[in-house]
């Protein structure tokens, strides 16, 4: 009874990490409803299967086709079911070959000890974490992976290695340690994930603070400026009489130094941009007016039309680009800001400049042909995470993005392909 409890614990854990390593490759989810069915039936079939039979052949098949049904689950592409499905497979294979053949010389159609599932089980795990590593750092994005996660299950095998060559370890003893360790394995990837998730929607929470912040602060603008055209509404009669005297007179310059007096009236200081698109100018605006307060020089020059699509991706790559300029052109003597932004014809233009310390060189980084942005404050983990969603606006709509340093400028230009 213990070895079959063990059996289907350990299967279990298993399909759960082949579900985890799909999400690795492909990083899209789908639909709960048919993920449960096609979870459960994979589990219940390959537990039967695998307890009945004993049998290479019947396993492999089950587990191609489990697997296959759960890429199918995030892609329709048959290349990409055909190579993920066959990685997946061949990871696992490998691992229970590597597993039994340590100790014992397996025969297809015999039975043997679960405990070697469990050895394979953890191996399996270990390669899952391996494999995230190098995808999440091919992909450029922030993992939180320490050192203990991996160290967990190679300490479970060497546990479960020196308790089964010991004399007063018995049977039942060794495999209710070996579901103790499982549980323990699996309570802390949930655990491990829960925290992903935390920080992805801290980070989200933070975007969507700042974005409050920002429209409360436009509305303020708006209202600033509706107050400033109902005074002088109120009072166009005196203006049209004072200006009509000066008409009479023939005086031209004091006609034109009268309106610039209106105009001026008019004028929102707050109001730096005004596109007429409410979201972007939203959020130059709020940003744009820090960074008056905290610098000396702030150039710019923004041309973009009243209707821009997209306007959320543009505003967390504006928000995090303006952020780190600001913050890193306060810390120098010339504190300058330079912003200019341009969309014609679907080609969105944003050139940022900013001075900055040449001290703070961790701002680039060389990668391979890439050039990517480091954050330079000290919780890299926390705060690394916005200049990578940069990255990834830049190549959702297949853009371009350029890093120079001169002197004490530091300068990134984007372009976007904007969908019409």
């Amino acid at each position: 009874m213990l070895d079959f409890m063990l059996c289907a614990l350990t299967n279990l854990f298993r399909i759960f990490l082949i579900g985890r390593c799909v999400g690795i490759f492909l990083g899209t989810d789908a639909d709960k409803k048919k993920k449960y069915i096609i979870y459960g039936c994979f589990y219940i079939i390959n537990t039967v299967l695998f307890w009945e039979f004993h049998t290479i052949w019947i396993n492999m098949i089950c587990n191609l086709m489990g697997i296959a049904a759960i890429v199918w689950l995030h892609t329709k592409s048959v290349k990409t079911t055909l190579f993920i499905t066959g990685t997946i497979y061949l990871v696992n294979c490998g691992c229970d070959v590597a597993a039994t053949s340590l100790f014992i010389n397996y025969q297809d159609g015999g039975a043997y000890n679960q405990i070697y599932a469990v050895i394979s089980f953890f191996l399996i795990f270990i390669c899952e974490l391996v494999i995230e590593k190098i995808i999440t750092i091919h992909k450029d994005t922030e993992v939180i992976q320490h050192a203990s996660l991996v160290m967990m299950p190679i300490c479970s095998i060497i546990v479960i290695g020196l308790l089964a060559y010991s004399e007063t370890c018995t049977g039942i003893g060794l495999t209710i340690v070996s579901i103790g360790l499982l549980a323990v394995n699996f309570l802390m990837l949930y655990l491990y994930n829960l925290l992903l998730h935390s920080i992805s929607q801290q980070y989200e929470m933070e975007m969507l603070k700042t974005q409050l912040q920002a429209y409360a602060n436009q509305l303020n603008v708006i209202l600033q400026g509706e107050e400033k055209v109902k005074a002088l509404r109120h009072d166009i009669k005196h203006h049209l009489n004072e200006l009509m005297l000066l008409a009479n007179k023939h005086d031209a310059a004091e006609i034109q130094a009268y309106i610039n007096e209106m105009k001026a009236f008019l004028q929102n200081p707050n109001e730096i941009v005004a596109s007429g698109n409410l979201e972007i100018d939203s959020v130059l605006n709020f940003m744009l007016q820090k960074a008056q307060k905290e610098l000396k020089t702030v150039d710019i020059k923004v041309m973009l039309p009243e209707k821009v699509r997209h306007s959320f991706d543009i505003n967390v790559l504006l928000g995090n680009l303006l952020e780190n300029a600001i913050e890193a052109a306060a810390k120098t003597e010339e504190k300058y800001l330079g912003v200019h932004i341009a969309q014609k014809r679907g080609i969105l233009k944003v050139k940022i400049e900013n001075s900055f310390e040449s001290s703070c060189i961790l701002c680039e980084k060389q990668q391979g042909k890439d050039t990517v942005l480091k954050t330079t404050k000290p919780d890299t983990e926390q705060h690394g995470i916005g200049l990578k969603n940069v990255k990834k606006i830049v190549e959702k709509y297949h853009g371009a993005m350029a890093v120079t340093t001169e002197e004490s400028m530091f300068c990134v230009n984007l372009i976007l392909y904007m969908a019409e």
